[in-house]
């Protein structure tokens, strides 16, 4: 028989105070600097009384750049319903799907108080600490590596899927009819994927040092300047994040776009990564 003892502790994994002490940390992008100049913006910061979580509970992401985190997250959530018309729909749903610890949802919860929002993750950790950071504002669970989730057909206006495709290898089709399925006629999937526009920036990007790393894939990379087919580079023998992955535009078309009524990409709209929107 196995001994265990679990506690529900996070306060470790998050930072002391609120975003608005971490204004003097450096924000390095010109969009996230764009929005610190904007008047509501600063309002909004200091109103948020939700602490941010460590690096470490964020996964390393914007490492000491704790105001950049969460700059991130409302630029993320801006570009999604200026593409998605979600500001149109009376009482939103919204699925950030491998929503981490909340860098785009938390910000979802504060839009309007009529938008519902669910995040999930498949990372439990991660969601043990997004239930302590936003309560009930936040649907929070666990999500598996199978392509099923809690939701009767057609229920989410909007599902949301930041640096996650990019990660997935053998199920992507799986999950993008699961994902299909949630949503309602008319509403959208907003995901973030390795395209072309990555490929040719890749030796500048934050996965630069990764990717060449094996002597394989760079000597690939430069061979193909033009990005065909399913790229998969994988770099490590764990079950989850151990894999890149770029799509050619072939790929897309032939594979993703016709299991929806309709496909637009916003090139590099979100650093290396492009946008894909699908429409159900």
């Amino acid at each position: 028989m196995v001994n265990t003892f679990v506690t529900n502790e996070t306060e470790h994994l998050l930072l002391p105070g609120t975003p608005g002490d971490y204004l003097d940390t450096v924000v390095l992008g010109d969009e996230n600097r764009a929005l610190l100049a904007e008047r509501e913006v600063m309002l909004q910061i200091l109103r948020d009384q939700t602490p941010l979580p460590t690096t470490e509970a964020r996964e390393g992401y914007f490492g000491p750049r704790h105001m950049e985190y969460w700059l991130s997250g409302l630029r993320d959530m801006r570009k999604v319903i200026a593409a998605t018309g979600l500001n149109e729909i009376a009482e939103p749903r919204v699925l950030d799907f491998g929503g981490a610890s909340g860098r785009v949802a938390r910000h979802f919860a504060a839009w309007q108080q009529s938008c519902e929002v669910f995040n999930c993750d498949i990372n439990p950790n991660h969601i043990l600490l997004c239930k302590r950071l936003f309560g009930s504002r936040v649907t929070s669970f666990h999500s598996r590596g199978l392509p099923a989730l809690p939701f009767p057909d057609c229920y989410l206006d909007c599902v949301t899927a930041f640096s996650v495709l990019t990660h997935i290898d053998s199920e992507d089709t799986a999950w993008l009819l699961e994902l299909r399925r949630i949503v309602k006629p008319g509403g959208h999937l907003y995901l973030t994927i390795h395209d072309q526009g990555t490929w040719n920036i890749l030796p500048n990007t934050v996965i630069a040092d990764l990717s060449f790393s094996n002597d394989d894939f760079r000597r690939f990379h430069g061979e193909h300047p033009r990005l065909i087919g399913r790229v998969v580079h994988t770099y490590s023998d764990a079950t989850d994040y151990n894999c890149n992955v770029f799509l050619g535009i072939d790929y897309i078309e032939r594979y993703w776009a016709p299991l929806f009524h309709g496909c637009s990409l916003s090139s590099l709209a979100h650093d290396h990564q492009t946008a894909l929107i699908l429409t159900v």
